[in-house]
């Protein structure tokens, strides 16, 4: 660690913003390739790319061209043996779990082995059956063909005896999912096994460890009891085991404990002696061999009534089609297993290949894997991966190749085709104890979960959730559940950085924390604020909100205040009451100003202050004239610090500029600092910059920015003490001088001379910093202290929960009868029109008699009037969510054919039935809003980016428009429901084309046309019309009226609405069998409604300066869901053009809402027979003529083509799922690609090679500038995002081609090199010379196997000289040169370091340290830190002492170092570093 003051850090440089550093110093014009161009290159062949792909498609070409036969094919015969005898048993062992006959696990482990010989890039695994892969299919096979009971309904079982079914379940189950691995290979991703973190695999697979104990349970116990699969089978499982425990076979259980305890002890003991052992001691092998013998002797089948294997058919069977029946009935399944088998093939493959030094490559690997399977499953064979067991034999036996693997598929060969039947009376329970005892490692994973717990909590959450979520719901849906967990835990790191406000380090250029330290320096009016994380779609409002917390005042609200203030103050000058003297405004009226109340045109109170017409600018901050009050704003400058912003997605762009414009338009100088350059082109290409929003608000870094705003404000600094100032050495630059030092307190430590930057301090590692400027101690609240804070309650906490409860209570108190009440009454009336109208339209939409449309209008309103706190949302229907409900109605009431089994379904008719099922759903949506409310989950609305919705309501605006257009052209059409159901109705509607109904076309077009062009002048005129012509109201009235005068019905055969019912009826309890048919479907329509419904809320509360609760608003409109369900009222949320009638029309609370609610009951219980002649066309018409706005938004795509293409990914994935696979699958799959885009945006990061530019202080990608200063053997690398578990493999490939060696590789060839010195110095007793060396060179022939060794660091000890592995070797030895010997890592950009990250982290520094290379670590955040200490990073090899708060500081600890290379002395002072 470096003595404090021991170096100097000195900086004597103009002060730059980006732009004034840009005008100054060349960048370097890189072309950037396109897509298309990516595409070109992919397709483009020429010879040496088809013998290179010739090459990798079939790796065995590589390794057997560098075959050593003599050294090798020993090794790979035994090694071949032991783990043939191995494969042989687990194969055996793993079929019970599959639920298929013994033997079909020996054509497992024979027939893919003999594919992945020719095509996997592994030498060492040993391919085969995988326990977590036989059980995934056993509960596949039990599904379709159960122990008990009939089997599925599948063509090809015709004929078929039970083991037959299931037979070919388990091969065509294992044929797709080699499909489905076979296809992901050739489109490139084998990336994808990089989300499956060590976390959650540990977990995962502990979870299938407990499954398997669980299946093998009844073998060991000698039970018979039935397959069962599904959620919650392991409970049933065990019910039935403990149901049946008392019939136990005795010599099962007691076969079964011998067994696992001799394996036990054995493997035990196999693991101390491995390294005396020549080769593991075959336990399972040999306890196999006595089983089945004593079995036979005593005749343990007949005697003790044990279950045995049984009969082995010789030979194999003829190979078999598989049924694509079964492919229909498990993709859903066969994909996880694909998945599965690929990752753990992968993660073992590159564990040796790691250990042995060469490279295996996973898409080459994906291949061979599918092709294995697909093989193996057209001979009966299921899925195969491998085992860590059987490959540790394999390795550690000495095979080298795969042609150990091919000689163990020969030794199974041989038991398959000449002795199988030798194991014939080995029992079950046998196989069922070697199971569990190989299940060891797996269990004992549970103790990760202390560890995790107290070193990284997300993981902890990750491992819990996938572990719980396996067991309980199946191995395929855990899986799914713990990606899900992991990626959002991805995206919870980022949501909620720790952001912070920084201040100066006093005598220094460095900002830290200001809660940090007590020895800082904040000028007046200046606020610096740091977020330490990407800003993206889910962030970028909790950063405003910070960002106000930050600065004590909320800009937007100020600006409204201030141009609020200016109305007053126009009119009074205007009237005469208010005039302007030199000593300001002077109030020449007798009367008290009373503040303005208009709150007419708000869109113009956010505009930016206009003085035009003013006598004089007016001074916010001095003192206004009676009864104006305005915030005042002591705030001049903000710094946003940007160094650790890796990336902004579209609604982070328009998120940052409206903030940025806000706090503009109060005065307030905003300036970005440190902002990625490719951030910057992207702002540029975006068009962010306009005449408010400017690029020269953007400076390189933090003291540039803090510098320039003193030079700008000089009174900040006046009016301080001189204590209060930075006090530093400051080095003053004479532009025609040297450098010149000297002592003195300066404000700011720099010299404002022509604006240069001028710093001079000691250089400070972290360690020395830390030993000079003492810390605040702050305690951070355990998990434990949340929880106490969150239960804890007092008079005040209760009294704000009950006014939270009833917002009501809150609003009513100011309500201002004599202002509100009759624009309230208006807009009641207006929006009561709308939404009768809405409410019949959205009823066909959710396959529902239109009557029952007019209660969604009345009940939901009634209990969001005391619960809601948005004043002018409009509750009720939403077209989405009503076709989303009427999704779930035509699949359980279809309309052609018998409905759902559900009892309550007896003695009621089809439309009773649907209206059941629309309430009971409802009812069940409203629950879950109302839990997800109590648990305070009202942030999960942010997931839903605007780019997702835009996508999702696109294509529920298509669903729409293809559902009415049966009532427009007057056809009859069934309802389809599920995926591609759009594509089936369009195919019907298209059949039946030529008997549209010719009157109801024409009124639906004259309808459409007269609507839309009403709407467009509304639209136009706005602002002229008091409230806008209800054009919609009109044309049903005169629709109402024709079609009653001329008896459309009878005359034209139109389908009118009908009988409608008059009055309400009463309430009816909900289905608990449709609750659980429609559980899957009910949670998208609850985060639906509620997304919606914010989102529309949001935007008028911002408006109307009033604020929103989201936890609140979960509660009211889980309420409201469930109290209208009662009353079988349908989904209830809000509709954007129904709120602009409620808002536009004069609402100001939600009394308006309470009279359209009452305008609904009317209509209901008096009039409703008026509407009876309505023809439904007319209401299909109205539905699709206000689509217009959600079908606009396909103008977006090319917009986000050109601006952010992973936002139109989504976009566009959201939109074609939704349209084809449904709206509630088609919102998962959206909701997904949108999480993978954050995680990608963050796993493939632009890191860059750094270099100094030079007279700076600065350090810049080495490719973007000519004129640059890299100092020999030094390098620095840059990683511009987080690091988990997703990119620490590229992190560390990276750093590799940056360096352009491969530290493990080299740590390697050292100490083989030193391996074979010291031996030969033991034989040689002269004298070492150089001539000596070579001789002993010369007789290097010994290869040692202990391959752990050469990863420790070379020891030097023993020898007689000191290595200089630079310099010229004997002819015979080749080592790589490494002319390294200090790599920087800047960590400025890394917000977050996980699990993973933190041991891939670990073994890099540790390579390179092993090495000789110095690494250091620059610009690390202080959490960070915090958690390597807590998570024990540091040890004899990796010191604290790497760390330092600048890169700067790092390399002048560095060329201090090495400053025996003269020449590189002459450089660093040239540049005035």
């Amino acid at each position: 660690m470096m003595r404090p003051g021991a170096q100097q850090y000195v900086v004597a440089r103009p002060l730059y913003s980006e732009e004034t550093f840009a005008e100054q110093h060349e960048k370097v014009y890189r072309h950037r390739k396109t897509m298309l161009d990516h595409v070109k290159q992919y397709f483009t062949c020429d010879a040496k790319r088809a013998k290179n792909a010739a090459l990798s498609l079939l790796p065995v070409i590589g390794w057997l061209r560098i075959y050593r036969i003599k050294e090798w094919l020993l090794s790979d015969i035994v090694s071949g043996v032991s783990t043939g005898l191995v494969a042989v048993l687990q194969g055996l062992a793993y079929c019970l779990l599959a639920s298929l006959p013994p033997w079909y696990g020996l054509f497992s482990a024979f027939f893919p082995v003999v594919i992945y010989f020719f095509l996997g890039t592994s030498r060492h695994i040993s391919v085969g059956p995988f326990p977590v892969l036989c059980l995934m299919i056993g509960s596949v096979v039990t599904r379709l063909v159960p122990d008990e009971g009939p089997p599925v309904n599948i063509t090809g079982f015709e004929g078929l005896t039970r083991d037959e079914q299931r037979v070919l379940v388990a091969s065509s189950v294992t044929f797709l999912a080699g499909i489905m691995q076979l296809a992901m290979g050739v489109l490139q991703v084998g990336f994808v096994v990089m989300y499956l973190s060590d976390t959650l695999v540990s977990g995962f697979t502990t979870a299938a460890a407990v499954h398997i104990l669980v299946s093998q349970l009844k073998f060991v116990l000698g039970l018979t009891v039935k397959g069962i699969s599904g959620p919650l089978a392991i409970i049933y499982t065990l019910e039935i085991i403990f149901n049946k425990i008392t019939s136990s076979n005795v010599c099962d259980v007691v076969i079964s404990l011998v067994i696992m305890v001799v394996v036990f002890i054995v493997k035990e003991l196999n693991d101390r002696f491995k390294s005396k052992l020549p080769v593991p001691i075959p336990i399972e092998v040999i306890m196999t061999v006595i089983a089945c013998g004593v079995s036979y002797a005593f005749d343990f089948r007949t005697r003790y009534g044990i279950d045995v294997v049984g009969h082995i058919p010789k030979g194999y069977e003829p190979p078999m089609a598989p049924n694509l029946h079964i492919f229909q009935e498990t993709a859903v399944e066969a994909f996880p297993m694909a998945i599965v088998g690929f990752a753990v093939a992968f993660s073992v493959a590159k564990v040796y290949s790691v250990k042995h030094d060469y490279t295996i490559d996973g898409n080459q690997e994906l291949i061979a894997f599918g092709v294995s399977n697909i093989f193996g499953a057209s001979f009966k064979s299921f899925a195969a991966s491998t085992a860590l067991s059987r490959s540790a034999v394999q390795e550690s036996t000495g095979g080298k190749t795969q042609v150990a693997g091919l000689l163990s598929a020969i030794i199974v060969m041989i038991v398959t085709l000449a002795i199988g039947y030798l194991l014939d009376p080995l029992p079950k329970s046998v196989l069922g104890a070697v199971v569990i005892v190989n299940l060891k490692g797996m269990l004992m994973q549970f103790r990760d979960i202390p560890y995790l717990w107290r070193r990284d909590k997300p993981d902890c959450v990750v491992w819990l959730g996938t572990c719980i979520a396996s067991i309980l719901l199946g191995l395929d849906l855990g899986l799914a559940a713990g990606l899900g967990i992991e990626l959002i835990s991805v995206v919870l790191r980022a949501q909620f950085p720790r952001c912070s406000v920084l201040a100066n380090i006093k005598g220094t250029d460095i900002y830290k924390d200001r809660k940090d330290y007590t020895d800082i320096y904040e000028p007046e009016g200046v606020k610096v604020f740091r977020i330490p994380s990407p800003i993206f779609f889910a962030n970028i409002e909790f950063f405003r909100s910070k960002l106000v917390e930050a600065v004590g005042f909320n800009p937007l609200r100020v600006l409204r205040k201030r141009n609020k203030a200016l109305r007053v103050i126009r009119k009074l000058l205007k009237k005469g009451d208010l005039q302007w003297t030199s000593k300001g405004f002077l109030n020449t009226s007798c009367e008290p100003i009373k503040e303005s109340e208009d709150e007419s045109n708000m869109e113009e109170l956010d505009l930016p202050n206009n003085f035009k017409d003013l006598p004089a600018r007016i001074d916010w901050n001095a003192e206004l004239p009676a009864n104006i009050t305005v915030p005042r704003v002591d705030l001049h400058s903000l710094i946003l610090d940007f160094a650790a912003v890796s990336f902004l997605d579209i609604s982070a762009l328009k998120g940052l500029k409206t903030a940025l414009k806000e706090l503009i338009r109060v005065e307030v100088e905003v300036y970005i600092v440190a902002c990625d350059p490719y951030i910057l082109e992207k702002l540029h290409d975006c068009c962010f910059f306009d005449d408010e929003v400017q690029p020269s608000i953007f400076f390189l870094t933090l003291h540039d920015a803090m510098l320039h705003i003193l030079e700008k404000h000089p009174g900040t600094t006046d009016k301080k003490s001189d204590y209060d100032k930075i006090i530093t050495t400051v080095t003053v630059h004479h532009p025609g001088g040297g450098l010149r030092s000297r002592d003195r307190n300066v404000g700011v430590g720099m010299a404002t001379l022509r604006k240069q930057y001028v710093v001079a301090r000691p250089v400070y590692s972290e360690d020395s910093f830390g030993e000079n400027y003492e810390k605040v101690y702050r305690q951070h609240k355990t998990t434990l202290d949340h929880v106490k804070e969150y239960l804890t309650c007092d008079s005040k906490r209760a009294k704000n929960a009950v006014l939270s409860l009833l917002p009501i209570i809150g609003w009513m108190r100011i309500y201002r009868v004599k202002e509100w009440l009759l624009g309230d009454v208006v807009s009641g009336v207006s929006t009561g029109l709308v939404a009768i109208m809405q409410g019949l339209a959205f009823s066909l939409l959710a396959e529902l008699p239109p009557s029952y449309g007019l209660y969604t209008a009345f009940f939901p309103m009634l209990t969001y009037f005391f619960l809601g706190t948005s004043r002018h949302i409009s509750v009720g229907s939403f077209p989405v969510l009503s076709l989303m409900v009427g999704a779930v109605v035509i699949r359980l009431v279809p309309k052609e054919g018998p409905s759902a089994n559900i009892t309550a379904f007896e003695g009621l008719d089809p439309d009773q039935q649907r209206v059941l099922v629309a309430s009971s759903v409802t009812f069940l949506m409203g629950i879950f809003q109302l839990a997800m409310g109590v648990l305070q989950v009202g942030f999960i609305v942010v997931y839903l980016s605007d780019t997702l919705v835009s996508g999702f309501t696109t294509a529920a605006a298509v669903h729409i428009l293809v559902s009415q257009l049966k009532f427009v052209l007057g056809l009859t059409v069934q309802g389809f429901s599920g995926p591609l159901s759009i594509i089936y109705t369009l195919e019907e509607i298209f059949v039946q084309i030529t008997a549209t109904n010719i009157c109801d076309l024409v009124m639906s077009i004259l309808i459409m046309v007269a609507v839309f062009i009403v709407k467009e002048l509304n639209d136009i005129y706005k602002a002229k019309l008091p409230v806008p012509i209800p054009i919609e109201v009109v044309t049903t009235i005169i629709a109402c009226g024709v079609s009653y005068g001329f008896n459309f019905e009878k005359r034209f055969d139109v389908e009118i609405v009908g009988k409608m019912v008059s009055g309400y009826e009463s309430p009816i309890a909900p289905s608990i069998q449709v609750f659980q048919e429609s559980a899957v479907e009910a949670f998208p329509i609850a985060i639906v409604g509620f997304a919606v419904a914010f989102s529309v809320a949001k935007v008028y509360s911002i408006k109307h300066d009033y604020t929103i609760d989201g936890n609140q608003e979960l509660i009211a409109f889980g309420v409201s869901n469930i109290f209208g369900a009662s009353f079988r009222s349908f989904a209830a949320s809000t509709a954007l053009s129904r709120t602009a009638v409620q808002e536009s029309s004069g609402g100001k609370t939600q009394i308006a809402g309470l009279i359209s609610a009452m305008m609904a009951m009317i209509v209901t219980v008096a009039l409703g027979f008026l509407l009876e002649p309505l023809p439904r066309s007319v209401l299909g018409a109205l539905v699709i003529v206000n689509l217009k706005g959600m079908l606009m938004q396909f103008r977006e795509i090319p917009y986000l083509w050109r601006r952010d293409k992973p936002e139109c990914v989504v976009w566009v994935v959201t939109c074609l799922a939704a349209t084809l696979l449904g709206l509630d699958l088609g919102l998962a799959v959206g909701l997904g690609v949108e999480l993978l885009t954050v995680v990608f945006r963050t796993q493939f990061p632009r890191c860059s090679v750094l270099a100094n530019i030079p007279g700076t202080d600065f350090y810049r990608d080495r490719k973007d500038y000519l004129n640059i200063f890299e100092p020999d053997g030094v390098k620095i690398f840059r990683i511009p995002s987080p690091i988990f578990f997703a990119n620490i493999e590229f992190f560390k490939n990276k750093l590799v081609e940056a360096v352009g060696f491969n530290p493990l590789r080299v740590l390697r060839k050292r100490n083989k090199a030193l391996r074979k010195i010291k031996k030969l110095l033991q034989t040689k007793n002269d004298d070492i010379t150089e001539k000596g060396l070579r001789d002993l060179f010369n007789q290097m022939t010994d290869e040692s196997d202990k391959m752990e060794e050469l990863d420790l660091p070379t020891d030097l000890k023993d020898l007689p000289f000191r290595m200089d592995w630079n310099a010229e070797l004997p002819s015979n030895i080749s080592v790589p040169r490494v002319d390294l010997h200090s790599l920087i890592l800047d960590f400025s950009a890394v917000s977050f370091l996980d699990i993973s990250a933190l041991k891939g982290l670990k073994t890099a520094l540790k390579e390179f340290i092993r090495i000789d290379v110095d690494v250091y670590i620059v610009s690390c955040d202080v959490y960070i830190v915090e958690k390597l200490h807590s998570c024990m990073f540091f040890d004899d090899e990796i010191d604290t002492s790497m760390f330092f708060p600048t890169l700067h500081d790092a390399m002048l600890h560095v060329l201090e170092k090495h400053k025996e290379d003269k020449r590189r002395g002459r450089a660093l002072r040239d540049t005035k570093l």
